[in-house]
């Protein structure tokens, strides 16, 4: 199930309002804003950015927080003789942020670039992973486990094999 995001909703509205009216406002340039997929599974969370025609030299990313930061830029190759008759890719710089819960660790993030797809993986952390808790009653243990899950607190139980 898809979670809904107002800002990308505000951000697919003025990419079509740019498209609509040029590429331009005001006299100014399409925005560069790059799209993403964010995934999260029991290891952590990864986020996959298109980045066509971005050089990795030419991108930044900052951890702070709870806070993760992409930011980068794409040049727009301007030759002496030849003529524009039409530019609709977006050139210049751009920023992505995003907020990240706590149960991440912003301290171990990775990063790979592959054909202008950047991915980052942010793993969860030692404190919010699942782990099988030994209960003891009267001195005795008891045969099955309980699993605690860090983020939510409940118990399930779970045999030991």
């Amino acid at each position: 199930m898809m979670r809904f995001d107002p800002f990308r909703e505000i951000e697919e509205l003025t990419q079509r309002m740019d498209r609509a009216f040029g590429g331009a406002m005001n006299g100014q340039a399409a925005r560069l804003a790059p799209p993403i997929d964010i995934h999260e599974d029991e290891q952590g969370l990864e986020l996959t950015l298109d980045l066509p025609g971005v050089s990795p030299d030419d991108i930044q990313i900052e951890a702070e927080n709870n806070t993760l930061t992409v930011q980068g830029q794409r040049r727009y190759d301007r030759k002496e003789g030849r003529t524009a008759h039409r530019v609709e890719r977006a050139y210049g710089t751009f920023v992505r942020t995003f907020s990240v819960p706590a149960k991440y660790d912003l301290t171990k993030v990775e990063a790979s670039f592959d054909h202008g797809t950047l991915t980052l993986h942010v793993p969860r952390s030692e404190a919010a992973q699942k782990r099988s808790i030994q209960i003891r009653t009267g001195g005795q243990q008891l045969s099955a486990p309980k699993t605690v899950d860090a983020e939510q607190g409940d118990q399930t139980e779970q045999s030991q094999e």
